[in-house]
């Protein structure tokens, strides 16, 4: 929408329809105008009209104010629509408006084609973090709105949100460069509540069930009023004798609007876990209500205030005291006309596409007829030329036809003899490919090589390693320098890879579940070229295991990482190990499982694999007559019980493990390519010894600061 130097901002509240005028002279706003005219009966009054008593006030307003030459700005209630917010992942920016399309699909709780809605980017200069607030309306709800303004003939420019508004209004009241920690705003209206939280440069929304309503209600059950008297006990309650005993009523209404704030706040900052709110800024005519304001400052723990007028805003000097006493009320129309002006910080406008685009056709038309008149003179001049040229032409077109048809003629023929050509296979691939398949043959003998020296460079007692169990008991068990892998498993993931012709057959022979050795070696492309571009196979390798060394992630990111990290490109390799700056996928204690006899041990189910061995043997030697079938463990260990003796016990099953730890480590093996992976197999196929690996001592004492502080770095994050 063009943006005009004159604009009105039009808040339809409960009570009230509040408006402001403001108009742009240079780098300053003057406000032009303001008015305020309540409604007879508040909106939410029983059996009401609602769309007539609108109607009725908003012709009240047009016969004292001239709107013809003014943009209009408009606002739905925090209450009536949505307001959500969203990470995104770093993109180029041209990428931003189909991803934020599917995180409003996810995020609002109506199909997509029922809703108008815009969305705004937050994006720091410093920070690559992309945060997104998607805001919507209901097409119904914003039809039912738009319609109280058709009736009498206002045409609007935008519709946004009204705490929008409020946080467009006071983030042009702020001083510039200000260094405050971060603000809440608190707009209290008469059915609900609307909490803006701004902090470096982004906000964050949420409107609260609670309103003016609430404290009204109190009153009325308290004293037993009407609902009319107690409204205006409600707004005489500063100046009233009664005062305490009006605030003793409306304490529980207090508690509840600073619980639901309490809770909002909370997982804001559970979101946010570097959030700094310092002060709250209310705005609202029930933020005036005695009390109040102390009531929250001793809840929150926060610097409490209510604005008293516009700081920026040039207001005549005879209507200075108007404004600093309606201040509190008109936020959300300041706001709005701010907008009008393009003045605004967020620009969220639910208007219906279909209206905007009405709009903007029926202001071109003027510019359309002249243009289709434009048209029909230029087509009338360039038909007779045509028919001119045509004729001039047809000629030669008969010419140049019978030269043209002899070369086409040819060029096929010659595509006739290239197809017979190419048509044969070549073997030479064929055979390079079946000479190739013992490639990469030792890669997980050596794989699994490297997880068998990195654990013996964790430095293992002697006695835990022979198999004598009473001088493996000797040393501590929380000192025990091992690990014990339960499993290791691989997964195939490809890296990022540059597009090229030749791959389009290997994606299709990875993508093709039936593919067989004999398609991929007969097909027209190597092995190299699963290498193609800055592609390189890359396989994650997962080991699951538990250590009983009380170092738990220290003990293993000192030994047995930093030894994977030390040899992780080695020339005797076919592949080379990427190890990530955090390798833990899990690191936590083991939970014991009780014996039945109360002794710890584990759940490996060795005595019942003994206990059905016996049982099996025990049934093969009695007559088929007296065997029995479907006979558990518990019934198993009921009837050896004379042979139970014979059971082995587990060595050390006295020992209790719920301090040993679990752990999940995953790192990469990537893939060399073809000519250097068969370079690093040579000496061992040749019989050359391998490059010896550095003695786990020795690889610490030789480490560097930078590399301990990484695995202090593993550590910590896999305590976390």
């Amino acid at each position: 929408m063009p943006r005009k130097n004159d604009s009105w901002g039009i808040e339809v509240g409960t009570n009230a329809i509040k408006a402001m005028r403001l108009v742009r002279a240079g780098d300053e706003v003057d406000m032009a105008d303001y008015e305020i005219l309540p409604f007879k009966q508040i909106l939410t009054t029983p059996d009401l009209n609602v769309e007539e008593a609108i109607q009725v006030q908003l012709d009240k307003f047009l016969a004292k104010h001239d709107l013809s030459n003014s943009a209009v700005i408009v606002s739905v209630p925090g209450h009536a629509a949505f307001a959500r917010f969203a990470k995104l992942p770093p993109v180029e920016p041209k990428k931003i408006p189909d991803i934020v399309r599917f995180e409003a699909q996810q995020q609002i709780p109506f199909p997509i084609d029922q809703v108008e809605w815009d969305y705004q980017v937050f994006q720091q200069e410093d920070s690559p973090d992309v945060e997104v607030g998607i805001f919507a309306i209901t097409k119904e709800r914003v039809l039912s709105y738009l319609n109280n303004y058709r009736q009498v003939g206002i045409d609007i420019d935008e519709i946004t949100l009204s705490p929008l508004a409020v946080y467009n209004a006071f983030h042009y009241e702020a001083e510039r460069g200000s260094s405050e920690g971060g603000t809440i705003y608190m707009d209290i209206g008469t059915q609900s509540t609307d909490v803006i939280i701004v902090e470096a440069g982004g906000i964050w929304l949420r409107t609260l069930p609670i309103g003016g309503n609430n404290f009204t209600e109190a009153l009325v059950r308290a004293f037993k009023l009407s609902f009319p008297k107690a409204e205006k006990l409600k707004r005489e309650a500063g100046t009233s004798k009664y005062a305490k005993q009006i605030f003793q009523a409306m304490r529980p209404v207090f508690a509840d609007l600073v619980q639901e704030l309490q809770r909002s706040l909370g997982y804001y900052q559970n979101m946010n876990r570097d959030a700094n709110l310092t002060r709250l800024v209310g705005v609202g005519s029930t933020f005036r209500l005695p009390g109040l304001q102390k009531f929250l400052k001793q809840q929150l723990q926060l610097d409490v205030k209510r604005p008293e007028g516009f700081r920026r805003l040039q207001v005549p000097q005879k209507r200075e005291a108007e404004i600093a006493e309606h201040g509190l009320n008109l936020a959300t129309a300041y706001g709005l006309a701010l907008q009008g002006l393009g003045l605004e910080q967020v620009s969220a406008n639910v208007m219906p596409r279909y209206v905007l685009q009405q709009r903007m056709w029926r202001a071109k038309q003027p510019w359309i007829a002249a243009a289709a008149a434009c048209v029909a003179v230029a087509v009338g001049a360039y038909a007779t030329e045509y028919y001119t040229t045509t004729n001039s032409h047809s000629q030669a077109r008969t010419e140049t036809e019978a030269v043209t048809n002899q070369v086409v003629g040819q060029a096929r023929g010659y595509t006739s003899q290239w197809d017979e050509i190419s048509g044969g296979r070549d073997p030479r691939q064929q055979l390079e490919n079946l000479r190739r398949i013992l490639d990469y043959r030792d890669l997980w003998p050596k794989v699994v090589e490297d997880i068998d020296a990195a654990a013996q460079a964790m430095g293992p007692q002697a006695e835990t390693i022979r198999p004598d169990y009473d001088a493996m008991a000797s040393v501590p068990r929380a000192e025990r320098r091992r690990i014990f892998i339960d499993a290791i498993e691989t997964e195939y993931t490809a890296g990022q890879q540059q597009a090229s012709p030749a791959m389009g057959a290997v994606r299709r022979a990875r993508a093709s579940t039936s593919t067989d050795l004999s398609t991929l070696l007969g097909g027209s492309f190597s092995v190299a070229d699963f290498f193609s571009g800055n592609e390189r196979p890359t396989f994650t390798v997962r080991i699951t295991g538990t250590t009983p060394n009380a170092g738990g992630a220290d003990f293993v990111s000192q030994t047995f990482i930093r030894y994977l990290r030390q040899n992780a490109d080695r020339r005797d390799r076919p592949y080379r190990l990427v190890i990530p700056s955090n390798p833990y996928v899990e690191f936590d204690r083991v939970e014991a499982v009780q014996r039945p006899t109360g002794s710890e041990r584990d759940d490996t189910g060795f005595e019942d694999d003994m206990l059905m061995q016996l049982e099996q043997y025990q049934r093969s030697a009695q007559p088929r007559s007296s065997r029995r079938s479907g006979r558990g463990v518990a019934s198993q260990r009921a009837g050896l019980g004379d042979v139970a003796h014979l059971l082995p016990e587990r060595p050390l099953a006295n020992e209790a493990r719920s301090q040993d730890w679990r752990f999940t480590i995953e790192w990469q093996v990537e893939l060399r390519p073809p000519d250097e992976a068969r370079g690093a197999g040579e000496p061992v196929r040749r019989g050359q010894p391998e490059a010896s690996a550095p003695d786990a001592g020795e690889a610490a004492e030789a480490d560097g600061g930078e590399a301990r502080r990484e695995d202090d770095d593993d550590a910590q994050e896999a305590r976390s």
